[in-house]
C-alpha cells in the first residue's frame, strides 16, 4: 500500500522513525563531501547520466534527514553549483529541434 493512499479500515499510519544521531552525521559528512566536490569542480564530475542523477538525488532526499534550515541551506548551494556544472556540460550544444 502506498503511503499516500489511506487505510481502507481507518487504521493510523505510524508515524516514521526519525533517523539517529549517527545516521543523521553520517549523511551530513556525505552531503558536505557532495558539495565541497561540485564546488571544486571545472566541470560535471559524474561522466554517466544516470550517476548524475543518482547523486543529485542523493543529495535532494539525504537533505531531508537534517534540520530543515540546515538541509535547504545546503541544497540551495548544491542547486546552484549543479546548474554551473549543467551549463558549463551542454555549452555550446544546440537543441535538436528535429527539422
Amino acid at each position: 500500500m502506498s503511503a499516500a493512499q489511506p487505510d481502507l479500515f481507518g487504521t493510523p499510519a505510524p508515524a516514521p522513525e526519525k533517523p539517529s544521531d549517527e545516521i543523521v552525521a553520517i549523511v551530513r559528512a556525505r552531503l558536505h563531501a557532495a558539495l565541497a566536490l561540485v564546488k571544486a569542480a571545472e566541470v560535471m564530475p559524474w561522466t554517466d547520466q544516470l550517476a548524475i542523477i543518482r547523486e543529485d538525488n542523493a543529495f535532494r532526499f539525504g537533505k531531508d534527514l537534517l534540520p530543515p534550515a540546515e538541509g535547504a541551506a545546503l541544497w540551495a548551494e548544491f542547486d546552484v553549483e549543479m546548474d554551473r556544472l549543467y551549463a558549463i556540460m551542454n555549452e555550446g550544444k544546440e537543441p535538436d529541434l528535429g527539422d
